[in-house]
């Protein structure tokens, strides 16, 4: 008797272990926000699939971004150690560009955007823009660099 007693309090308390271990581990299955995953990103890949859009200009005018540098944003050329993916298609027969920006660890499109454009100023616009939107999430580097440096 006290061996059955013993093996149901065993299979008992091995029953509520199992429980807590699931009820934890489904908060922790909870997708960080889009704020989240741009702050902590560090590194970007760039890809096209367009003969319009050069993957080298676009890597070149996110380089020359002054926020880019402040941050301390790499390009990297394999898309395996990125952060960041950044994905351009164009529209066929228009001069729309589409490009969505995702988080490879959770493959959550943090950012995505249209650009229209002739006469090869894709690269700047969109450049520009993934700047601009990482501004909202990271906040503007250049603020906070020009307050520092006024202050005595």
């Amino acid at each position: 008797m006290l061996k059955k007693s013993f093996l149901f309090a065993f299979l008992l308390a091995v029953a509520a272990l199992a429980m807590v271990e699931l009820a934890s581990a489904q908060q922790e299955r909870r997708l960080p926000t889009n704020k989240e995953l741009v702050a902590r990103a560090s590194s970007v890949y760039v890809e096209t699939d367009t003969f319009w859009m050069k993957r080298e200009a676009l890597e070149s005018s996110l380089l020359g971004k002054p926020e880019f540098k402040a941050w301390e944003m790499q390009i990297t050329g394999r898309r395996d150690l990125a952060d960041l993916v950044v994905q351009v298609k164009r529209i066929p027969f228009s001069n729309h560009f589409l490009y969505t920006v995702t988080d490879t660890g959770t493959k959550t499109i943090v950012m995505a955007g249209k650009v229209d454009s002739l006469a090869g100023t894709v690269y700047g616009q969109i450049a520009g823009e993934i700047c601009d939107k990482m501004k909202v999430f990271r906040g503007d580097p250049l603020v906070t660099t020009q307050t520092a440096a006024n202050q005595p």
